[in-house]
């Protein structure tokens, strides 16, 4: 299930494509009050929510931010032919940042089995606007039928502004462009809501050169390299005294998921997606999304794919202690931390000032909250409960055990 969330979020001139801005704080936000309401929902019917779902049902959601104003209208014949890539024919459209347009949306994520949009008038004329744009998308054996087609009623309104004036606390409420090398760390067992909010807040900080910089001369002050995001992920020693232990998913299909995660936010092909299937996919032959033409070149503890034409590059390292790249890297950044891991960045900053190293700026993420949950939403109290219980990896390893023993709770 993809969740496209069209919202005016990119600042700058408009045919200055490398000098958007985002308000870092809110954009963060929003996907998590999105990811939230996600969570308590599934949590209400019964459905799972992290990928590999074990048994019953489950959904497996990617929010993505799509720049969009309101006002905007479709592409026009000389619109189309000034952004059309001389050589491959795109429409495709990138700027400094993992941000996307809504053009750029409809030519790359595709094909679908069924499109939804709410059914008010701003929800009919975006599903206009986005339905011209995919036109060229939705052809042969990927045309999408009428049925496929279906409004839902509105009714419940996520207020978000996305403004200096609602700057948090933590200082992260500035606009910001992006940096070269973001890094983060977790478990990532079981990859649920929660981990896709980190990972979608610590992409959101990536400032993505263009392909004509990483092509200049090595002596071209303009030249740039790739952007970096680093990912440690706990390593699988580390883990062995964790609650049921023996279900905690392998490093390698930790590493995996989180690449297959990040690719429907990073990868952009206008040949859309494919189905990623068989020991590559995990160990289960779990079925899962994948942008098409993403490479992962797995070397023990060392996992890494390129995006969008190698501007970016994700890397998954295998961490064995409390700090892992962050004090192994010089040339990193900032750091991404959640509510719980704060003191893990100090920690991480004090390290690194003692080996006479920059400190990282750090930038915190909200943690998924029921009590932000709109009350039409949350009312069920036994789901809100569920929810907050269920974006665990230690929960969902408990459920794995009881579903094997045949029982219907293991005691944590």
């Amino acid at each position: 299930l993809i969740v496209a969330v069209a919202v005016p979020i990119l600042q700058g001139p408009p045919y200055q494509l490398r000098s958007k801005t985002l308000l870092w704080s809110q954009a963060q936000s929003l996907v998590a009050g999105l990811y939230a309401i996600i969570s308590v929902i599934c949590a209400r019917l019964g459905i799972s929510t992290e990928i590999d779902g074990g048994k019953g049902s489950s959904v497996d959601t990617t929010v993505v931010l799509v720049d969009h104003d309101r006002g905007r209208k479709p592409l026009s014949a000389e619109d189309r032919a000034l952004r059309r890539d001389s050589r491959s024919g795109s429409l495709i459209e990138t700027n400094n940042t993992v941000v996307v347009d809504l053009a750029t949306f409809a030519e790359a994520y595709h094909p679908w089995n069924y499109i939804f949009h709410v059914r008010t008038e701003q929800g009919i004329r975006l599903n206009d606007v986005y339905l011209q744009m995919a036109e060229g998308k939705m052809i042969g054996a990927h045309a999408i039928r009428q049925e496929q087609l279906v409004g839902v009623d509105g009714g419940l309104t996520l207020n978000q502004g996305l403004d200096e004036d609602m700057a948090g606390e933590k200082g992260e409420g500035r606009r910001v462009s992006g940096v070269p090398v973001v890094c983060l760390g977790g478990t990532f067992d079981y990859l649920h809501p929660g981990h896709k909010l980190l990972l979608t807040a610590g992409a959101l900080l990536l400032g993505v050169p263009s392909k004509d910089e990483l092509s200049l001369p090595v002596t071209s002050p303009r030249r740039r390299e790739p952007c970096k995001y680093i990912i440690g992920i706990t390593g699988d020693e580390l883990l062995k005294n964790k609650k049921f232990a023996e279900y905690v998913q392998s490093w390698e299909t930790r590493a995996r998921n989180v690449i297959y995660f990040l690719s429907r936010l990073l990868q952009l092909s206008d040949k859309g997606w494919r189905e990623a299937t068989g020991p590559a996919a995990g160990e289960n032959n779990i079925k899962t999304a994948v942008a098409a033409g993403v490479h992962i070149d797995e070397q023990d503890g060392d996992f890494r794919a390129a995006f969008r034409d190698g501007t970016i590059i994700v890397q998954c390292v295998r961490i064995q202690d409390a700090f892992g790249p962050t004090i192994t890297e010089e040339d990193i950044d900032v750091l991404v931390v959640s509510g719980e891991t704060r003191s893990g960045g100090k920690a991480v900053n004090d390290k690194r000032a003692e080996q006479g190293w920059k400190t990282l700026e750090v930038f915190e993420v909200d943690v998924l909250n029921a009590d932000e949950i709109p009350e039409d939403v949350g009312e069920d109290v036994k789901a809100t409960e569920d929810f907050t219980s269920k974006i665990s990896s230690t929960v969902i390893r408990q459920q794995r055990a009881a579903q094997a023993t045949g029982k219907s709770e293991a005691k944590i």
